[in-house]
């Protein structure tokens, strides 16, 4: 069977937000070239001191004309912090800025360690500003397993970074706002990644910054939830939470970062999860360099065996 879940615009809303963020040098040039060579969507915009703007556009990489200089990368600093620092601190010590409607930029540079922690980052040389999208149909073949399981399974969703994992989450959010009968669900938005505008009015229950692990430890005993909804399982503290919150009857839509079914089972913070047979179903996103479409590949395991295995290409 295939299945593609393709996508089309103009310059986005969302990329018009992001340059309304940026010092004026750099802003007009941007939209100008994205408008001038027929770019409709912007995933990522990376800047790198004493070098040239590269773009992440309908995913390709793309070298611009625009070069930055060591004063521009930290005005893009300071306008992205809205000029207090200390307000996110607590983020760019994990190496990022939240800076509202789900944008996400990742910084890097020189860190300032105090008894071997991170206090802060320095010298700044690199920012990465990662661009969501509302793609709407990203989660039709996610939904259709919950649909056909009366919203009863557990799904593991994993691919390697930049795939579009949290585009199919954040889709999914939506989705499940308009079952009949309602679902009671919970939204884990530890990086301010998944509830954008467009989904910050639903009737779901969103932790926004929360620690991961303690949010969903939060969710089950606070607000009933059938199913919570979370981002990149990463440390064994959250995989606990996880664990925990299957354990109280809860359902569970996660990711993780892998390429493959075999690193998946090899991934020692989610073995307990799958000796436990938390997730009904693992399923594998893909998608091809420049490609607008999805392709899944799914595994369905009971008993430590393999049920099922089948890769899965939509086309709408």
């Amino acid at each position: 069977m295939k299945y593609t879940i393709s996508y089309r615009g103009t310059i986005d809303s969302q990329f018009t937000y992001v340059l309304t963020l940026l010092p004026a040098e750099i802003r007009g040039e941007l939209y100008d070239f994205c408008l001038e060579n027929g770019y409709q969507i912007i995933n990522e915009i990376r800047i790198k001191r004493n070098s040239n703007i590269y773009l992440i556009a309908e995913s390709k990489n793309v070298k611009t004309s625009i070069y930055v200089n060591e004063e521009i990368i930290k005005k893009v600093f300071e306008c992205l912090c809205s000029g207090s620092l200390y307000a996110h601190i607590n983020t760019i010590k994990e190496g990022y800025i939240s800076v509202g409607n789900g944008v996400r930029a990742g910084v890097c540079g020189s860190a300032v360690l105090e008894n071997n922690e991170i206090t802060g980052v320095k010298d700044i040389t690199s920012i990465n500003i990662r661009i969501p999208h509302q793609i709407e149909g990203a989660s039709s073949f996610i939904y259709s397993l919950l649909k056909n399981e009366c919203f009863n399974a557990s799904i593991l969703i994993y691919s390697p970074p930049g795939v579009g994992k949290t585009s199919i989450l954040r889709d999914l959010v939506v989705k499940l706002s308009q079952c009949t009968p309602p679902i009671r669900y919970a939204v884990i938005d530890s990086r301010e990644e998944i509830i954008t505008s467009s989904s910050s009015s639903l009737m779901c229950d969103a932790y926004i910054s929360y620690p991961k692990g303690l949010a969903i430890e939060l969710a089950t005993k606070s607000m009933t939830p059938e199913i919570i909804i979370c981002d990149e399982i990463s440390n064994e503290k959250e995989a606990n939470a996880v664990l925990k919150a299957s354990h109280s009857g809860v359902k569970l839509i996660a990711t993780t970062h892998a390429s493959s079914f075999e690193e998946i089972k090899n991934k020692k913070i989610l073995k307990d999860l799958i000796e436990s047979e938390v997730f009904t179903y693992f399923v594998g996103v893909n998608r091809g360099y420049g490609e607008k479409k999805y392709s899944f590949t799914i595994d369905k395991i009971k008993k430590e065996a393999i049920a099922f295995r089948y890769r899965l290409f939509f086309y709408a």
